[in-house]
């Protein structure tokens, strides 16, 4: 149509033609001024005053034809501000349609395209429904009346109501509704008790039939609208409509609009007064049904996602959370956030919001205890492996770093140094100095390192997937989360403001966690971690990556809701066993050595005395130990820092609940009421965290301590064997501090004595020829054996034949001992230990020849050189040995001591025990073992410092000896 055509159409109104020209006309303008296509028309009919027109027609024209195609021009025309305005106020249109409604109160057209214009009148400002309900509240009375015959089952005769109508009429209800005019049509026109009879009709045939669902979407939104207003009243007429309580269908229709319908709850219980008026449990049970339903696939459906989002939006107020309105919640929450095991980013959003959801239980000490006995911990190890690598396995290799000579100590990081970071982000642990000589400037920097990573890590512009301005954004109904871009990588960065990181030998080993039932095996192969970029350091360390990437903020928000809800189980009373799981130890402390988790929830955790006896059943213990003995010694280094940080403040902890009264208690009544198997488990624990030397001397003597790791030693499992042996060389070198017989002397750069090539001594007038047992002859000087040995003196000078004989019979001696002894009385200061080169088997036999010929001070600097040059791993099976066999007893101790104490390899130690094992003496060498810790159990605190202290006096006093002998030579 043309515009001539149209102003032809408009000229035909003006002058009033024939009613069929009019309609003709009408008919055109219709179908000029559509919505919004004919906005400019609409301001022609508007600038022609053909407004005015249209509404005379309404109230003169006896054609219904022509009555119809005025309601629907003007229904298009009033989408338009100024067109309301001008047909409302200038044309006082409300009379002309309360004129209309009553003359023709049953016709469906004619109400339906009245509601509409009311409708589109109240959208462009609320003064219009105002004026509607206080001028003409007939019109809305026809709309309820409308509601109310199409909720009858069946329309009495003549009467019909189209679909068109009744969701004109909703919307009607909708565009009405504000906070002046909510009591109004609530209470006084009843508007929701008519909603809620349509509501329960519609609702019936769409669970039988599954038809008229636009109408019953229509309605959830009319009562989703009215539910935003904190109106009691409105819940009552919901409830008393004249076919029932409306609400109890919003079950019904759950799942055509779960979010609507949660709204609806979550609003509503803002103003209810009972619990009974809401059906909570009702739409609880219906969406853990759908849920249970549903099958989870690599990628989430779009439909059970948005199910999942509903069910956990409406526990999170605080009067759904309680064991008759969602006691079946939880089993399904967990159940779900198990079934989510790929990582991506929609994955471990839903894992976020479920978390979320879980950690709101924290109030009700019944249903966190129903997440502990359905099985949440083991979800939450899974979880944490996707942001740390698998429990089993540890990744410490790094560069070290270095600080720089010269500090700026007008960086922006000291402003904040030594103060907690606020907000939701882990307190990270506050460091120690790195040594015991590390000054305080060095303590500083290293802190102020650690700060800047932090603010590194957190401290930046939200990314992509956030939602508001803080970086934290909150839980999105929208899928925009799932397809943003990862944001960038939270690595650590360097610091070269402050740092500059050396090139140093980079370590290039990766660090497994040891199996502890076998600690001299092979160590297995690294599990490598999932997509952990929070393991970076100065630079980006490529890992394993997931088939989906997992923006770092997701990963972030993950980790703390964590860490919260563990934090919620760390409060229970009594404590809950479930939280003493190995892997979930394994996995917080890597958390801890990865700078990304509170430090003190862990040892909260570990602080529990009722954990001591669980914790000592698992092998925690042994692993925190061989972590930190595997760490790299690199010297000022940040990460090595941290990570001896990390080890030290978890064994000292356990340390201090152990040491506590509560701790000692439980040890020592489980070491003498416990099964055998209980005792074992625990008696290899203590020597790694009890450091008082009188409860642990209680514990090992006392309680049957020591006695327990010595039958473990008496039996042939060889796996018992390894660590009991473990354990006893722990406690003989770390906790009782026996000393290693190589480390007593201080003698340095001695010469050595060539002690196998014997020369005759020089003829003298005294000399006596000795017959060994091969028949050889070794002359000697009567005089200087006599000096030399009692023994010599009365064999050569005493009352015996032998003193009148040039030649004296010796039976069991070796020609060759027999010269080096000779050789050694001659040549050996016997008041220093040197070193001697000599076979290991004729240096014993000597010693033993010393030893049978009183020779007293040359067979103690035999021995003290045997303790400080010959004694090894390979040589002390041969040492003992010798003792045992020889009756002689020395180096016997000393054996054993070494035995115990020696750093080296577990393998190594092991082979060389298993060596002394095989010597035949496997019982004799026990008791050794058993006597010498004894007697150093038995030393009290106080004699063991006051020996400690006297020990280090005497090595001063000969260091400085020998220092001024020195000067003044």
């Amino acid at each position: 149509m043309s515009e001539s055509e149209l102003e032809s159409a408009i000229s035909i109104l003006q002058v009033c033609g024939t009613s069929r020209n009019v309609l003709n006309a009408l008919i055109l303008i219709r179908q000029k001024v559509d919505w919004p296509r004919g906005q400019e028309n609409v301001a022609i009919l508007r600038s022609k005053g053909c407004l005015k027109q249209l509404t005379h027609i309404l109230v003169k024209s006896p054609h219904k034809s022509c009555i119809d195609t005025s309601l629907s021009i003007l229904g298009n025309c009033l989408m338009d501000r100024a067109c309301t305005s001008e047909v409302g106020s200038q044309h006082n249109i409300l009379s002309v349609l309360n004129q209309l409604l009553k003359k023709y109160p049953k016709d469906d057209s004619i109400n339906g395209r009245t509601l509409r214009i009311i409708g589109n009148m109240c959208q462009h400002r609320d003064q219009w429904a105002n004026i509607i309900i206080d001028r003409k509240p007939a019109l809305v009375v026809n709309a309820v009346d409308i509601v109310n015959r199409a909720s009858k089952d069946e329309l009495s005769e003549g009467d019909k109501i189209s679909e068109a109508t009744i969701i004109t009429s909703l919307r009607v209800f909708r565009e009405l509704l504000n906070c002046n005019t909510v009591m109004t049509l609530v209470k006084n026109m009843g508007v929701l008790k008519a909603v809620g009879c349509l509501f329960i009709k519609y609702s019936n045939d769409w669970r039988e039939n599954k038809t008229n669902e636009k109408i019953v979407l229509d309605i959830v939104r009319v009562i989703h609208e009215y539910s935003k207003y904190k109106y009691y009243h409105s819940i009552l007429e919901m409830r008393n409509t004249e076919r029932g309580d409306s609400l109890l269908h919003l079950t019904t229709v759950l799942i055509l609009a779960p979010k609507r319908i949660v709204k609806i709850i979550m609003n509503f219980i803002k103003s209810c007064q009972l619990k009974s008026e809401l059906p909570v449990n009702e739409i609880c049970t219906k969406f853990i049904e759908v849920l249970e339903n549903h099958s989870i696939t690599e990628e989430l459906p779009s439909n059970y996602t948005e199910y999942l989002q509903c069910f956990c939006l409406l526990l999170d107020h605080p009067a759904n959370r309680n064991a008759e309105r969602c006691g079946k919640a939880v089993p399904l929450l967990i159940k779900v956030l198990k079934e989510l095991d790929q990582p991506s980013n929609n994955v471990v959003e839903s894992c976020v919001m479920l978390l979320n959801t879980l950690n709101k239980f924290k109030y009700d000490p019944k249903l966190l205890l129903d997440q502990l006995q359905n099985g949440i911990v083991p979800v939450l190890i899974e979880k944490l492996t996707w942001l740390v690598g698998a429990p089993d396995s540890l990744n410490l290799k790094h560069l070290s770093e270095k600080k720089r000579k010269y500090y700026a100590h007008s960086s922006p990081i000291v402003k904040v140094k030594k103060k907690r970071i606020e907000g939701d982000l882990p307190r990270e642990c506050i460091l120690k100095s790195p040594s015991p000589s590390s000054s305080d400037d060095e303590t500083d920097m290293l802190y102020d390192r650690f700060l800047n990573r932090i603010c590194n890590r957190y401290d930046r512009s939200p990314s992509s997937c956030s939602n508001s301005s803080d970086g934290n954004p909150p839980l999105s109904w929208g899928e925009a989360s799932s397809s943003c871009s990862p944001a960038p990588s939270l690595v650590d960065e360097s610091d070269s403001d402050n740092y500059s990181p050396v090139c140093s030998e980079s370590d290039e080993r990766d660090f497994p966690l040891p199996n502890p039932l076998d600690d001299y095996s092979d160590p297995a192969p690294p599990v490598p971690d999932l997509d952990d970029s929070m393991d970076n350091d100065d630079t980006l360390e490529e890992v394993e990556e997931s088939n989906q990437a997992v923006c770092d903020t997701l990963k972030i928000e993950l980790m703390m809701e964590i860490m919260k809800l563990v934090k919620s189980y760390i409060q229970l009373k009594p404590a809950v066993p479930q939280l003493v799981n190995l892997d979930l130890f394994m996995q917080l402390t890597k958390c801890a050595l990865k700078n990304t988790y509170d430090l003190e929830m862990f040892c909260d955790l570990l602080s529990n005395h009722e954990y001591i006896i669980p914790l000592m059943q698992t092998d925690f213990v042994h692993i925190i130990c061989s972590i930190r003995d595997s760490l790299p010694a690199h010297e000022f280094c940040f990460k090595c820092s941290i990570n001896n940080h990390v080890t030290a403040s978890i064994l000292n902890k356990i340390s201090e609940v152990a040491e506590s009264a509560a701790g000692r208690g439980e040890i020592a009544h489980k070491l003498m009421r416990g099964d055998n198997k209980l005792k074992q488990k625990i008696v290899m624990v203590i020597p790694y965290i009890i450091r008082n030397r009188s409860i642990l001397g209680k514990f090992m003597l006392n309680c049957g301590g020591l006695e327990i790791l010595m039958t473990m030693l008496r039996h042939r499992n060889e796996q018992e064997n390894r660590r009991s042996l473990k354990t006893l060389c722990q406690m003989a070198s770390h906790r009782l501090l026996i000393a290693n017989p190589r480390e007593l002397s201080n003698t340095l750069n001695k010469p050595k004595i060539v002690a196998n090539k014997y020369k005759p001594p020089e003829p003298h007038k005294n000399i006596v020829s000795f017959v060994l047992d091969d028949e050889s002859v070794v002359k000697a000087d009567r005089d200087f054996l006599s000096a030399k040995s009692d023994f010599f003196n009365g064999l050569l000078n005493g009352h015996f034949k032998e003193s009148t004989e040039s030649e004296v019979v010796l039976a069991k001696v070796d020609s060759k001992s027999f010269k080096c002894l000779l050789h050694l009385l001659e040549n050996v200061d016997r008041t220093e230990t040197i070193e001697i080169d000599l076979d290991l088997d004729a240096l014993l036999d000597v010693i033993m020849l010393c030893d049978r010929f009183l020779l007293t001070e040359l067979c103690m600097a035999l021995t003290d050189s045997v303790e400080q040059y010959r004694i090894t791993t390979k040589t002390v099976p041969m040492i003992y040995n010798w003792s045992v066999v020889s009756a002689t007893n020395l180096l016997r101790v000393e054996s054993v001591a070494y035995a115990l104490v020696v750093r080296v390899d577990e393998k190594e130690r092991f082979s060389m025990f298993e060596n002394l094992f095989r010597l035949g003496c496997k019982d004799q060498l026990l008791e050794d073992m058993q006597n010498l810790l004894v007697r150093y159990l038995t030393l009290s605190d106080y004699n063991q410092r006051v020996r400690d202290l006297y020990g280090k006096r005497k090595n001063m006093k000969d260091r400085m000896r020998d220092q001024l002998l020195k000067e003044y030579v």
